[in-house]
């Protein structure tokens, strides 16, 4: 919808910022980790990883994919990635060792799975810096900065209120509470300093492995 002109500010994957960066713009609005994202992961049912294992991973990622691509090369293993039109964990297992999940069903899979890598946990170990998966942008011609604005004063008001949005989150999502409660304060949502470095870094490493 962004690329066809239907939306004009939007939350869009880091990795389809870094490859079309020229074109866009960017805001303070993002979706980051320092350390663990809980969010998205590696997972198996035995919890060990080798290079034999195949990798299952849902088409619903385009940053998660690739950060995985890095954090393979730098550990230096070479499990086979295959990309499958699939969300659910138990499905995506079914066609390799293991299987890359993402958002509310890598929440439900931390319950049921081991956990073999938490990519966000991975990426502060490798580099030292946080993890951007996703960041507000527009296209260069617009300037959307009400609108980010406008999203950065509901964030404000969310950590004032974090009580009453967990109230909510309960009621919308079959998670336990503690994993809620963990995953609602683990995420940043400021494109800082240190933010912009970690994505300078991830767009550096995407190059050097030849995934831009």
């Amino acid at each position: 919808m962004f690329e066809r002109g239907e939306i004009d500010f939007a939350p869009l994957p880091s990795f389809y910022y870094i490859k079309n960066k020229t074109q866009l713009r960017s805001y303070e609005f993002c979706v980051a980790s320092n350390g663990s994202v809980l969010s998205v992961l590696l997972v198996s049912e035995r919890g060990i990883q080798d290079e034999e294992g195949c990798i299952a991973a849902t088409n619903q990622t385009v940053t998660s994919l690739n950060l995985l691509k890095v954090i393979l090369k730098e550990k230096g293993l070479r499990n086979e990635i295959h990309q499958l039109n699939e969300i659910e964990t138990g499905e995506l297992l079914k066609h390799g060792t293991y299987a890359l999940v993402i958002g509310d069903e890598a929440l439900r899979a931390r319950e049921r799975y081991k956990v073999v890598m938490d990519l966000g946990e991975e990426w502060h170990e490798l580099t030292g810096y946080p993890m951007v998966f996703g960041i507000s942008v527009s296209s260069n011609g617009m300037d959307m900065s009400e609108a980010n604005s406008a999203v950065m004063r509901s964030l404000e008001w969310g950590e004032k209120n974090m009580e009453e949005v967990l109230r909510e989150a309960k009621k919308r999502f079959s998670m336990p509470d503690e994993l809620l409660e963990r995953y609602l304060n683990t995420l940043r949502y400021r494109l800082g300093e240190r933010e912009r470095k970690g994505l300078e870094i991830f767009e550096a490493k995407c190059h050097e492995y030849g995934l831009l």
